[in-house]
C-alpha cells in the first residue's frame, strides 16, 4: 500500500512540476516577444542617465516564479526519491537558501546598474534590438534554479523519510 500512495504523491507533484514550469517558460518567451522601446517619440535614442529603469516586468516576474515553483515540485520529487541521505537534509535546506538569496542578490545588482545604449551603423527604428546578457544574471538566474531546487529537495527528503518510517516498522 505504501509504494500505491508514493506513486500517487509521485505522479501528482510531476504533473504539476511540468504544467509550471512549462508555463513559466511559455510567460518569460511571450514576455522576450514583446517590442522594447528605446525612443522617447522622436528619432534620437534616449540618454544615458535619463533615470528610466529598463529592469524586469511584470510578465517576467511571474514567469520566473512559475518557472521556479517548477523547479521546486521537481526538487519536492527528486528529494522523495533520496530520502536515503536524510542526516544530510538540514545542510541541503541552508545550502538551497543561501543559493536562491546570492542568487536575488546578484540579479537585484544586475539589474541595477546603469545600461548604455548605442549600436553603430544600424537602421533607425528597425525592429532589431541589442540585450546582452551579462554574467551576473547567468550566475544570479543559476543560484535562484539551483537554490529553489536544493530547497525544495529538503521538503522532499522529509516526505519521503516519513512514509519510509511506517513501512521499516512493519
Amino acid at each position: 500500500m505504501p509504494e500505491l500512495r508514493r506513486r500517487k504523491f509521485i505522479t501528482i507533484w510531476l504533473i504539476l512540476a511540468v504544467v509550471l514550469l512549462l508555463a513559466g517558460i511559455a510567460v518569460l518567451w511571450w514576455d522576450g516577444q514583446q517590442e522594447v522601446v528605446l525612443y522617447d517619440g522622436s528619432y534620437e535614442a534616449l540618454e544615458v542617465g535619463s533615470e528610466l529603469y529598463f529592469g524586469p516586468g511584470p510578465a517576467t516576474f511571474i514567469g520566473w516564479i512559475l518557472a521556479l515553483l517548477g523547479v521546486g515540485a521537481f526538487g519536492v520529487i527528486f528529494g522523495s526519491a533520496l530520502h536515503q541521505i536524510a542526516r544530510f537534509k538540514t545542510w541541503i535546506l541552508i545550502t538551497g537558501l543561501m543559493l536562491f538569496v546570492a542568487g536575488l542578490c546578484v540579479l537585484v545588482w544586475d539589474y541595477n546598474q546603469v545600461r548604455s545604449f548605442g549600436w553603430v551603423a544600424y537602421a533607425p527604428l528597425s525592429k532589431a534590438d541589442f540585450a546582452p546578457q551579462s554574467a551576473a544574471s547567468f550566475l544570479g538566474k543559476f543560484g535562484l534554479v539551483a537554490g529553489a531546487f536544493l530547497a525544495a529537495s529538503y521538503f522532499g527528503m522529509r516526505r519521503g523519510a516519513l512514509t519510509a518510517a511506517p513501512a521499516a516498522n512493519n
